[in-house]
């Protein structure tokens, strides 16, 4: 991952780019979305000689029905997670590129906290980039490694031909540990959420990574401080519509 990749995630990535059906989470899944994948072959600052981990991002709001559950501790990163430290990296800049993934994902993942969500991150992700890698050097391009990933079991929810990327389908069950999983088999594997775990309705207000109060339209939301419409998960929320899944 090249040192450049954070500033270029700010700026140019947008969520338009990533046109796949919103993700369901299923009866009972409180916890699913994407484990973000590089190939290396994409441009700029995209490119690299081994596939790597991007990120995990749960698909909250307009990308899904997962809900955005807060860690314990928002405290930011302040050591490189190993999956993410190649030795080839300015670790400042880095560090921040994490901060921005955690900021941004994590803290909707309902990890202990930035330790917990990028030992995760890095947990999950080893498998399937050893088939990446494996098919990267014997000659695939990005077909071919979609092909050698999904034969290895994992399902490719979308595929980022621009960057190129592949985002596989993912989840967490009560006890917040993500996995890989088809979405058709998301209930089984990460079913059992409590739902009163999801009974927000004392919420007064909007608060970052938590839902408000509940709500069936924007008017619902328009005198609730610090909140700016209805989610589509049934809550009002701190977030913009034009909020944007960036790397």
């Amino acid at each position: 991952m090249k040192t450049s990749l954070f500033a270029v995630s700010l700026a140019t990535l947008l969520k338009s780019s990533f046109s796949a059906d919103k993700m369901d989470c299923g009866d009972g899944v409180n916890l699913c979305g994407v484990l973000t994948l590089a190939s290396g072959y994409g441009p700029n600052e995209y490119a690299a000689s081994a596939p790597y981990v991007h990120g995990l991002w749960p698909e909250i709001d307009s990308y899904g029905t997962s809900e955005c559950i807060a860690p314990q501790s928002t405290t930011d990163p302040t050591k490189l997670a190993t999956c993410y430290n190649n030795g080839t990296n300015n670790d400042a800049d880095q560090l921040d590129f994490e901060q921005h993934e955690w900021e941004k994902h994590g803290c909707c993942a309902g990890a202990e906290d930035a330790d917990d969500y990028f030992d995760q991150v890095c947990s999950i992700s080893t498998a399937p980039l050893k088939v990446m890698s494996d098919s990267k050097s014997s000659g695939g391009d990005l077909d071919a490694i979609e092909k050698a990933v999904t034969s290895a079991g994992y399902e490719v929810f979308y595929k980022d031909t621009q960057y190129s990327q592949l985002y596989l389908s993912a989840c967490a069950g009560p006890d917040a540990k993500w996995k890989t999983s088809p979405v058709a088999d998301f209930v089984k594997n990460c079913g059992g959420w409590d739902p009163s775990n999801n009974d927000d309705n004392d919420a007064t207000a909007c608060v970052t990574s938590q839902h408000g109060p509940a709500c069936s339209s924007d008017k619902d939301c328009s005198d609730i401080t610090d909140c700016v419409r209805c989610a589509s998960s049934g809550y009002c929320t701190d977030v913009p519509l034009s909020y944007t899944e960036t790397n």
